[in-house]
């Protein structure tokens, strides 16, 4: 029971973080999206299938447990690197707004909603700290591996072009 103060002071920290974070906005060509970022540590492909013109892969990311992707295209080179692809949580505040109108801040409640899937994008790292997002053939559920992994999570606006 001692993790979990110290779990809700940092989801506390979190939740002030993405409060204060800039909406979304759309500006010379690229995305500035405030989002949750979860680091790819591990990307391995699966056995290819004979009869769907598509590519599974497992991945792994911070924070994150094992998920599986299918991707329309390949990925190639730099993109199978370590830290090279990011999954990310987009943020809105209005998303904030709802949790704080519709949940009592209660411990428990603060502890539990964080952990829920969500959908995710995959996003690849181009030079100039900007970002491209790569199309997936099916939405992407990503689940936290519990309340302490997203609150150590970093928060980051990206670049997406």
């Amino acid at each position: 029971m001692s993790e979990q103060p110290a779990a809700l002071a940092a989801l506390q920290t979190l939740y002030r973080t993405l409060a204060k974070s800039p909406l979304p906005r759309f500006a010379a060509h690229r995305l500035a999206l405030p989002c949750i970022a979860h680091r790819v540590t591990a990307i391995q492909l699966k056995e290819p299938s004979a009869c769907t013109p598509s590519y599974s892969y497992e991945i792994q990311a911070s924070g994150l447990k094992l998920l599986e992707v299918t991707l329309p295209r390949q990925l190639e080179g730099a993109a199978m690197l370590p830290g090279a692809l990011q999954l990310v949580r987009p943020w809105h505040s209005k998303l904030l707004d709802s949790y704080t109108r519709d949940y009592a801040r209660t411990e428990e409640q603060l502890l539990h909603t964080p952990g829920r899937p969500f959908r995710a994008l995959l996003l690849i790292e181009l030079p100039r700290n900007e970002f491209r997002r790569i199309a997936s053939a099916a939405l992407i559920t990503a689940q936290p591996l519990g309340s302490t992994s997203i609150a150590e999570s970093n928060v980051r606006i990206f670049d997406i072009v």
